[in-house]
């Protein structure tokens, strides 16, 4: 049996409360409280609405408790209901986001806020917020399954008013604030549970614990609940790791981007992208592949799909000669059926032949999404309905959101301009990975390097933690050089045994394909720093890759490993991700976005890489060290060799 967690609070008296206290701000009709009430009013709020004086405190106790007051009152009026109160939403602002205290309970009662619009939730009338913005939404039209919460409350309004001009209803919204005791990722996860969506949106500004988003990401993917999330705000890499090779590639969208679709989920870039992808999925549901097939009138607009399409990650594949075959005998001699399947203009308005072509086209086994570029009373000979198996969806040219709000009020999915329309039927594809990831345990005890180690004390660290290293020595000397290059064999590389910090080859300390010819005159050019030199074995690579870890001040340690080199930054063919996700989760995405492209090629290359990458995060998490690098690393008759190293304190 499952028991709740304790920390996931229950929020039915929240969402749907019997007896709710609107507190302060009545006496004007402009006032927070009065506004509220309105709202309450104009919805038909079911519950009991009491509005006790904010110096009178509650005689009786309360779901939620409206604190409509200003910030240099909120807390005595908070002491004044504490314990009679389950839910307090705290509405004015002044405090932690302007440099101010926080509010404190003690006997019981829930903060939301401070600085919170408050929250909707439609199936309940309970309209429990002075926003503006819900002034068109007290007729409470739901069951589009979709539910925002966000942590800033206005533009979560915002939101909630440009999907309702589509014809997209959220059920319900929260806007969480200074988040005193309910965090963004708190409540959400108390929605799932309460509330059960089948589609979650969220915005969020930051992560306050990263722990938090893992577990509600988890929770959701647990539940078959798609999220789709808008990030507004990101961490910022540590100074030291900002100058690294590791830090370059792995940038916060990129490992942010990483962590969601790790879970299933989905991070867009835009409040649009974010109503477009929640309709989508409220709609339609998530599809069986990500194979897209277009039909259209227009061969100009069947291109702009194919291209919108292949932009948001489907694929538009060309159909099989049967299909073709089936399709034309629907169509006239120079309709094209390959995919775009070009219909031709005097055919598009002919909607039993467009109903017969789309029934062939979506019945056929080969597309798994189906774009219909026509009119908006097409829906139904485009099969392009609610629930529809393969999603399906008609794209008008030029309209506006209120032109085809009636259609989805209707249950009918047509969107405005061919954009919008391929979006929201990207949205439907397949998750790139299903299920909960294995998460990596956290270090509980992370030792400390105590002193900068230099080049050469990192090459003896990633050696120790399991990485094969080239074959070096030290020298001081010429002489010792010429010694150390006999040993090792020409050629070979010199390089100054600076602090790890510093970047070698930047630095000019570095000097490649070394001969017996040229050592002593290499040597004697580097040695007159004064710094003692490293004589490492030059192995010839038919490959060079790399691999980090730094560690965030946000998600902690961020794992990083791709094509490396000197120019590793501009390949830009790397995969980043927290650590926590895993060695087995990250060998996967490495197989995906770099060795899987040329079939057998690269067998077990993903996986050693990996290996080499969670080698180098234990060697950070026994040591401390806020960056680990290997770049590059040498494929040498098959394996992975560490031809350079840095570990920064």
């Amino acid at each position: 049996m499952n028991r709740p967690d304790p920390r996931v609070p229950d929020l039915r008296p929240l969402l749907s409360p019997a007896t709710v206290a609107v507190i302060g701000g009545t006496s004007k009709e402009t006032g927070l409280g009065a506004r509220t009430l309105r709202h309450l009013r104009e919805a038909r709020f079911g519950g009991e609405v009491l509005t006790p004086g904010p110096r009178d405190g509650l005689d009786r106790d309360v779901d939620v408790a409206l604190l409509c007051v200003p910030a240099a009152a909120a807390q005595e009026v908070l002491d004044r209901i504490d314990g009679h109160a389950k839910f307090a939403v705290v509405f004015a602002s002044g405090f932690e986001e302007t440099g101010g205290g926080s509010l404190t309970t003690g006997r019981g009662t829930v903060v939301l806020g401070p600085n919170t619009v408050g929250l909707y939730h439609a199936p309940d009338r309970a309209v429990l917020t002075f926003a503006q913005a819900f002034d068109s939404l007290v007729d409470c039209r739901h069951g589009s399954g979709a539910f925002l919460v966000s942590q800033s409350g206005a533009f979560g309004a915002r939101v909630v008013t440009a999907a309702a001009r589509y014809g997209f209803h959220l059920d319900g919204f929260i806007g969480s604030g200074n988040e005193t005791h309910l965090d963004a990722c708190t409540l959400a996860r108390s929605v799932l549970a309460t509330a059960e969506p089948r589609v979650l949106l969220l915005y969020l500004e930051g992560v306050r614990d990263a722990g938090t988003l893992h577990a509600l990401l988890a929770d959701a993917a647990g539940r078959g609940v798609p999220v789709v999330c808008l990030l507004g705000g990101l961490s910022e890499a540590g100074s030291t790791a900002a100058a690294s090779h590791t830090a370059a590639v792995s940038t916060d969208t990129a490992v942010t981007r990483e962590l969601f679709e790790a879970y299933g989920a989905t991070l867009v870039g835009s409040d649009r992208e974010l109503v477009l992808a929640g309709l989508g999925l409220s709609l339609m549901g998530r599809a069986a592949g990500r194979r897209a097939g277009i039909v259209t009138g227009s061969g100009g607009a069947g291109v702009v799909a194919a291209d919108l399409l292949s932009g948001v990650g489907l694929d538009v594949p060309v159909l099989g000669a049967g299909l073709q075959k089936r399709l034309m005998a629907h169509l006239p001699d120079i309709a094209s059926p390959r995919n775009p399947v070009d219909v031709t203009a005097q055919t598009i308005g002919d909607d039993a032949i467009l109903e017969k072509v789309c029934a062939t086209l979506r019945e056929s086994g080969e597309v798994d999404l189906v774009v219909v570029i026509g009119r908006e009373d097409q829906a139904a000979a485009a099969g392009a309905h609610a629930g529809a198996a393969p999603p399906t969806v008609v794209a008008t040219l030029d309209r506006e959101p209120a032109a085809v709000r009636p259609r989805i009020e209707a249950g009918e999915v047509v969107l405005p301009d061919l954009d919008s329309a391929c979006r929201v039927l990207a949205s439907c594809a397949p998750p790139r990975s299903n299920g909960v990831p294995a998460l990596r345990p956290a270090a509980t005890a992370p030792g400390s390097l105590g002193s900068d180690p230099t080049a050469s004390d990192s090459l003896r660290l990633v050696a120790d933690a399991g990485v094969e290293v080239a074959g070096w020595g030290a020298a001081t000397t010429a002489a010792e050089v010429l010694a150390r290059g006999e040993e090792l064999g020409w050629p070979v590389v010199l390089k100054s045994d600076v602090a790890a910090g510093v970047h070698k080859a930047r630095a000019g300390g570095v000097r490649l394909d070394v001969t017996a010819a040229t050592a002593r005159e290499a040597a004697d050019e580097l040695l007159r720093v004064g710094v003692p030199l490293i004589v490492a074995r030059q192995l010839r690579a038919s490959m060079e890759l790399f691999a980090g870890v730094r560690r965030d001040p946000q998600w902690g340690p961020v794992v990083s490993a791709g094509l490396g080199g000197a120019h590793v930054e501009l390949l830009d063919r790397t995969v980043a991700m927290p650590a926590a996700l895993g060695e087995e989760h990250f060998a996967r995405r490495l197989a995906a976005e770099l060795f899987d492209r040329v079939p057998g090629r690269y067998d077990g290359m993903a996986a050693g890489l990996a290996a080499t990458a969670f080698a180098l995060a234990d060697l950070a998490d026994r040591t401390g060290a806020a960056l680990v690098e290997c770049n590059p690393l040498g494929v040498v008759g098959g394996r992975i060799v560490a031809l350079d190293a840095r570990v920064v304190r």
